[in-house]
């Protein structure tokens, strides 16, 4: 072989290797990138039940029209996809107290990032002594009840996450949110 033509083997082989490696690392580029796509559309993240606690003992003590709700529990429910929220009520007027329970249903709320209560539904309602309720107190802490909680932020998503929401699945201890 001539000078010439190893000078252009070797330019050729050269160019091989970098033709070669270059399609590896594209494939490889088009492997991680198909893998991401994939887990875009499976993201999930765990919101322990203590972490929406924590979020619900802040909005709490609520007020309006002399009502007062306080002392939040919360129990979630993965059969029903519901959680229940408990507390005690207060009226200055006539002055009672008592608790109640409701049944909610978690959303999204694209525009804030939070999800909210909403659906409400009362469970129960009575007074301290257990004692039934006059139809009158019983209409206002339904009406108050449903206008005070309804829309209540129960977690703001992390900005770092997006706010783009697939959907919310309420296990036994926890959100599953699905991006």
């Amino acid at each position: 072989m001539d000078n010439n033509n190893r000078v252009h083997f070797k330019i050729f082989n050269r160019r091989n290797a970098v033709h070669h490696c270059l399609i590896k690392k594209t494939h490889g580029l088009i492997v991680m990138l198909m893998l991401f796509h994939g887990f875009s559309h499976g993201f999930s993240l765990g919101i322990p039940k203590p972490l929406i606690d924590a979020a619900v003992a802040k909005k709490f003590p609520k007020e309006k029209a002399t009502i007062t709700l306080d002392k939040p529990s919360t129990t979630f429910s993965k059969a029903r996809q519901k959680i229940e929220l408990c507390g005690t009520w207060a009226t200055k007027f006539p002055k009672t107290n008592g608790d109640f329970c409701i049944d909610t249903q978690p959303v999204w709320n694209k525009d804030t990032g939070n999800i909210e209560i909403s659906k409400v539904n009362i469970l129960k309602l009575s007074t301290a002594d257990g004692k039934e309720l006059p139809a009158a107190a019983t209409q206002t802490l339904n009406a108050t009840l449903l206008t005070l909680l309804d829309g209540t932020s129960v977690y703001t998503v992390p900005d770092m996450v997006g706010k783009r929401l697939n959907g919310i699945a309420i296990q036994e201890n926890s959100f599953q949110l699905s991006f």
